[in-house]
């Protein structure tokens, strides 16, 4: 049994890491422009994009046993694409799309649940953040690691579907919440962006590689 259940966690990890490269590698695109005044439609945006996450995340958490598990898949990847166009929106409409890294989408999905894996992607100096270019390898290998972390949430909520109405409520809550914290990141960090004035570097995105070379005399 616990052969089983660990071949099972591993082609969870492997589906969702996959899920997360194809997502970083076709960042969405936005149909908003830039907001005169960008605050208070943000905060729409985010409460429409939590409400449709959740919505689908509670849809597909009805089944119990192994349709389930089958249905975690698809549950997860529709909500982090609703996500990542939320933070694309976002972005769009402070003005910053050209500040759209995959670096930056993976440190808005992700800042709130898994910041301790992201330590290669940004960095805070006082109350900035300043988003880093990294490596593909260097990104691949965060992705793992989130996609390990991912996989074991997904395992726990599993078992939540053996009550279905239960399990459906419960994934729809947290998504909801989760799709929230998403957004308030992409909010902050892309207002943060939009107020520096040219010779601020604030929440900058640079070359992380040239960051930790020593200067050359």
């Amino acid at each position: 049994m616990e052969q089983k259940d660990k071949v099972t966690a591993d082609k969870l990890k492997d589906k969702v890491t996959g899920i997360l490269f194809d997502l970083l590698t076709d960042i969405p695109e936005s149909l908003h422009a830039q907001n005169p005044d960008p605050d208070e439609k943000v905060q729409h945006l985010i409460r429409q994009a939590a409400f449709k996450a959740s919505t689908v995340s509670a849809t597909l958490s009805i089944p119990a046993g192994i349709t389930g598990i089958i249905t975690s898949i698809p549950d997860i990847a529709a909500v982090w694409r609703i996500q990542a166009q939320l933070v694309a929106d976002i972005a769009a409409t402070y003005g910053k799309v050209a500040m759209l890294s995959r670096e930056a989408m993976v440190w808005c999905l992700f800042r709130h649940s898994a910041a301790s894996l992201l330590r290669d992607v940004a960095v805070r100096t006082g109350s900035r953040v300043i988003v880093q270019k990294v490596s593909v390898s260097v990104l691949q290998k965060i992705l793992q690691k989130i996609g390990v972390k991912v996989s074991q949430k997904l395992l726990g909520k599993i078992a939540l579907r053996a009550i279905p109405a239960i399990g459906a409520l419960g994934n729809g809550a947290y998504t909801y919440y989760d799709t929230f914290e998403v957004g308030k990141t992409a909010a902050t960090y892309f207002k943060a962006l939009d107020q520096q004035v040219p010779d601020v570097t604030d929440a900058e995105i640079v070359n992380a590689d040239e960051a930790k070379k020593p200067e050359e005399k």
